[in-house]
């Protein structure tokens, strides 16, 4: 893989756009859970996911840049990612709640999307506190959050998604990969960056749960 592919994978793959892709897949993978919604509506649910989780923490971290509260984008140390991490987790939690049955309008509830914020949100602090002692690649606990995402749809689904699993698990690899060639991270923070993503799905649809 060439440098000029890892960097292409890294920038498509962007830890910030694992939550609109994964409000897609619910969407897609799952069409009789939004009988009652046309096309129009699910994509602008797709659009406001991608507001909060992409376009709102990217203004703030170019904020940050220009503030010069931080030397780079790529936030290549742990002390600049300690700011970023708090913003990222806090505009996840407004989209869980904004999608949450319970505190949601009719028109955004939905259990699926909210608890995959949820998922995301466990895995952004549990970063954090990684963060503290160690860097953790944040592409790859978008990756993992995106696996876990995946191996629960595999049981809500009506539909074969075998290939959507297959499919996960490349682009994890492929992003690992890239990072690795890159030279942005070591192999131990690409695996608990698998782990930590992984892991927030898996509390969130199969820990919390069992509380509520």
């Amino acid at each position: 893989m060439s440098r000029f592919i890892a960097n292409f994978i890294s920038y498509i793959f962007h830890p910030l756009l694992f939550p609109s892709y994964g409000t897609a897949t619910i969407i897609f993978s799952n069409p009789h859970l939004f009988g009652n919604f046309d096309f129009k509506q699910q994509s602008l649910w797709v659009i406001l996911v991608f507001v909060l989780t992409f376009v709102f923490p990217a203004v703030w971290l170019l904020m940050m840049r220009k503030l010069q509260m931080i030397d780079s984008l790529k936030l290549e140390t742990t002390k600049e990612r300690i700011i970023p991490y708090i913003a990222t987790a806090t505009f996840y939690l407004w989209t869980y709640r904004l999608f949450h049955p319970s505190t949601s309008n009719t028109v955004l509830a939905n259990e699926l999307i909210s608890t995959m914020m949820l998922g995301a949100s466990i895995a952004i602090f549990i970063g954090f506190i990684i963060n503290i002692f160690q860097k953790v690649s944040l592409h790859a606990i978008g990756a993992g959050c995106f696996l876990g995402l995946t191996m629960v749809l595999v049981r809500f689904s009506d539909f074969n998604l075998t290939l959507l699993l297959i499919a996960a698990i490349l682009i994890g690899g492929m992003v690992g990969s890239a990072r690795l060639i890159l030279k942005a991270h070591e192999p131990k923070d690409i695996f608990s960056g698998y782990l930590v993503g992984f892991s927030g799905q898996f509390i969130a649809f199969n820990i919390i749960p069992m509380f509520g």
